[in-house]
């Protein structure tokens, strides 16, 4: 039972962060392979936003920051 206790909070810790930063369960993306893609997508995203340091900000604020060129 301490085993699947602990595992909950990785699991929800995922879920929010896809629901909240990536609006998931609002997707309407439902045809062929294309959720199994996005789901994909998503992670390597959440994976990549986690590994920059650089900022302090959340995973959806990383998501929208607007990068300046010069």
């Amino acid at each position: 039972m301490a085993a699947v206790r602990s595992h909950w909070p990785v699991e929800y810790n995922l879920h929010w962060v896809l629901d909240i930063g990536f609006r998931e369960d609002g997707s309407q993306i439902r045809k062929n392979h294309e959720p199994k893609n996005m789901a994909a997508f998503r992670q390597m995203s959440i994976n990549v936003l986690n590994q920059d340091s650089t900022e302090k900000f959340g995973i959806q604020n990383k998501r929208i920051k607007k990068i300046s060129v010069k």
